[in-house]
């Protein structure tokens, strides 16, 4: 009997899995079918659902992961050590978001609620070990590999540690028997994902695509605090803070390696 593969069977999954994320979240825009990512945030709002036009991110994010798979499969790189490395933890995150499509899409609200934020968990996990696998071993990989390969991982692992948090926001009120606009709730999510990004942040020695996601969703956040007059509040303050942190952090956590060595000398 022949022995599996499990080269081959990690450049399968991600080869499957990353154009699949694009199909089955596109399947609710194209036919009316289901419920698109913008319609479950809505459904299950909270004072933590970004402006709109934040969840344009996917777009860079589905065309990279693609562009990533095909790198992936390359018959050189099935041995290569850094994808046996990332090979695993990326397969089993873009699956995750995979499943993610299917609850949120067409998943009773109760069940798509839970669900979504239950799968994101080990989800977001893979996608950040992958990042910081690529942070900690950039050498590895030459320059047209840091397009589509580093870019696109860093990015969808950004993006993913928001938007866990945002998902489950709505879930912590109902924990607490508040409302979905409840400040203290919402704001204790939000801190939560501040030290989640920092931490992760510090792990990846600052990685700057890393570092824009988490941005830009807060920063498309603002966006609507400003439109629903809510900038002015206390979790506007806190997400104008978290900004500024995540900054702080990054510049704290970039190169620090390289920093101490500079102090020896």
């Amino acid at each position: 009997m022949k022995i599996l593969n499990l080269d081959k069977l990690r450049q399968w999954l991600n080869i499957i899995t990353a154009p699949l994320m694009w199909i089955l979240s596109s399947i609710p825009q194209i036919s009316n079918y289901g419920r698109t990512a913008k319609e479950f945030s809505e459904a299950n709002d909270s004072l933590l659902v970004p402006y709109g036009i934040a969840f344009s991110i996917w777009l860079p994010i589905f065309i990279g992961c693609i562009g990533y798979s095909i790198v992936q499969g390359f018959k050189v790189n099935r041995k290569r050590e850094i994808y046996r490395k990332i090979g695993w933890y990326t397969g089993v995150g873009f699956l995750g978001v995979c499943l993610w499509s299917i609850f949120s899409a067409w998943g009773s609200p109760n069940f798509s609620l839970l669900g979504t934020a239950v799968i994101f968990i080990p989800t977001v996990y893979c996608l950040t070990k992958s990042m910081v696998i690529l942070s900690d071993n950039s050498t590895a990989i030459d320059a047209s590999e840091k397009y589509w390969v580093f870019i696109p991982v860093s990015l969808i692992a950004g993006w993913t540690s928001l938007a866990i948090f945002l998902n489950w926001a709505p879930i912590a009120n109902i924990a607490f028997g508040t409302s979905l606009y409840d400040t203290t709730t919402n704001i204790f999510v939000l801190v939560l994902a501040l030290i989640w990004a920092v931490k992760i942040t510090y792990m990846s020695n600052g990685n700057l695509v890393f570092i824009f996601a988490i941005l830009w969703g807060l920063s498309w956040l603002i966006v609507d605090f400003t439109n629903n007059n809510n900038l002015n509040t206390l979790i506007g303050y806190t997400t104008i803070f978290g900004i500024f942190l995540i900054i702080v952090s990054t510049y704290l956590s970039r190169n620090p390696r390289k920093k101490i060595e500079e102090k020896k000398t």
